[in-house]
């Protein structure tokens, strides 16, 4: 889905992120890929991400980096924050508090 009046792909990513939901995740985002907007990673619904999706996540990022494409991540909750910050890839993802703050920093002239 692209986010209305921003020129940015959204992924929502699914509320149990674990090895079952990565193959359509994957599919889904490198679709998004496909097209030239950024990607914003929406894990606002998401509670759970065990290391399948922490890896298909860095996968899409290597993925992004090499196209050249931006990418960030939205909307992590409590659960979801902490785990990145215990393997540290809250310093190798930019996160966001919301989709239209992540929205506005891929794009940053409107």
């Amino acid at each position: 889905m692209t986010a209305p009046g921003a020129n940015v792909h959204v992924l929502v990513v699914a509320e149990r992120f674990d090895s079952a939901a990565v193959p359509a995740f994957k599919e889904e985002a490198k679709a998004a890929l496909l097209e030239a907007p950024p990607l914003v990673l929406d894990l606002s619904k998401t509670r759970f991400v065990d290391s399948a999706g922490l890896g298909a996540m860095i996968g899409i990022l290597k993925e992004c980096n090499r196209k050249p494409r931006r990418m960030a991540l939205a909307g992590l909750s409590p659960e979801v924050r902490q785990i990145f910050e215990l393997t540290r890839l809250h310093m190798l993802f930019d996160i966001y508090e919301s989709v239209p703050q992540a929205a506005a920093s891929l794009n940053p002239c409107g």
